[in-house]
């Protein structure tokens, strides 16, 4: 096995920003690592520290204490060499006017010291789908267009690592969809991501793991599937049962230790669990009734979820047991003989 290095190295980072009114710790003794041709999410509210964490790595910011590191290199004594090998894609930023697109790309190319210009315009326009575009004036591009046109800058230098902040906000479901795709092709080249983004599917979606972070404090990191299991341990468990016959089901379901059962709708019955070993009880149960059961879906927490409730430190609170089960996904499907069909689920 060949050992890969991480990509990106944050050790104990911190910046304060101080005025005569206030001082604002942006990021507090901040630590990730993110592996060598990963998808790595950042998320946060507004103001948690994001911006101010790629602009260290940017070589933009310089930090008050802490280590940094992009493929091996410190960022404060090896930037310019750094800066040679990453690119950043922003939500926010502007096109060039009076350019076509493929002009704009020519221009950045000469920005970037690009060897063999031509070649790479041509590269960047084929990964982000430009092709039909790429004579149109850069003030002309539609907000997906445009996104992709940044994309396809960002490439001109080949960067190793891509920075990618917010690159689907305001744009309509079929344009960010184009640009997830294209991330995922990115991706499948090698390069390492980190992403920065408030749209909770599709970090959940992309990332391989994901950290969040608050008020400068990185809160926790780990895979989609590793930050929803540790609310699924401290949460009620939800199942949803759909059948021809709810008050029948109410009815038996009340004689069973641990489960609470309530009417959800018409003919869907939801019952909250102390463990989800229960389903067996709740299986056993159900096969004695003469009503239809048409299924029965194991409810987990979305990743939204997962993130208010960490963000907001809702472990503290656990008297407070309201919107418990809202936004909530069907991760696996048991029909009435018990045997799972595990149909994922795609809201995109």
């Amino acid at each position: 096995m060949i050992f890969m290095p991480d990509a990106i190295i944050v050790e104990n980072v911190s910046k304060t920003y101080k005025s005569a009114d206030e001082t604002i710790k942006a990021l507090d003794n901040v630590s990730i690592s993110v592996k060598t041709g990963e998808i790595f999410g950042l998320l946060g509210p507004n103001g948690a520290g994001k911006t101010s964490l790629i602009s260290v790595l940017c070589g933009i910011l310089i930090p008050d204490g802490g280590k940094v590191q992009i493929l091996d290199m410190d960022c404060l004594k090896e930037i310019k060499k750094i800066q040679k090998v990453i690119n950043v894609v922003s939500g926010f930023t502007g096109t060039l006017f009076a350019l076509s697109l493929e002009e704009a790309l020519m221009y950045y190319c000469l920005l970037y010291n690009v060897q063999n210009p031509k070649e790479k315009i041509d590269w960047a326009i084929k990964l982000a789908n430009l092709e039909d575009s790429r004579k149109t004036e850069a003030d002309e591009l539609s907000a997906g267009l445009r996104q992709r046109f940044l994309i396809a800058k960002a490439l001109l230098n080949d960067p190793k690592v891509l920075i990618l902040d917010e690159p689907t906000v305001g744009l309509d479901v079929e344009s960010a969809i184009n640009i997830r795709n294209i991330i995922r092709n990115l991706r499948t080249s090698g390069r390492t991501i980190l992403l920065t983004t408030h749209n909770m599917f599709e970090a959940d979606e992309l990332c391989d793991r994901i950290a969040f972070i608050n008020k400068g404090k990185i809160v926790n990191i780990g895979t989609p599937g590793q930050l929803k299991d540790q609310i699924i341990r401290i949460s009620e468990k939800i199942i949803e049962i759909n059948c021809s016959d709810s008050a029948e089901v109410l009815k038996l379901l009340s004689k069973i230790k641990g489960a609470s059962a309530s009417l959800k709708d018409k003919g869907i019955v939801l019952v909250s669990v102390d463990n989800y070993n229960r389903m067996n009880d709740i299986l056993k149960a159900l096969s004695s009734l003469k009503a239809e059961v048409y299924n029965i879906t194991a409810l987990e927490p979305t990743l939204e979820e997962t993130y208010l409730k960490l963000i907001n430190n809702i472990d503290n609170n656990k008297g407070n047991k309201t919107n418990k089960t809202i936004k909530l996904i069907k991760t696996s499907k048991t029909n009435a003989y018990g045997k799972s069909e595990n149909k994922g689920e795609n809201d995109g």
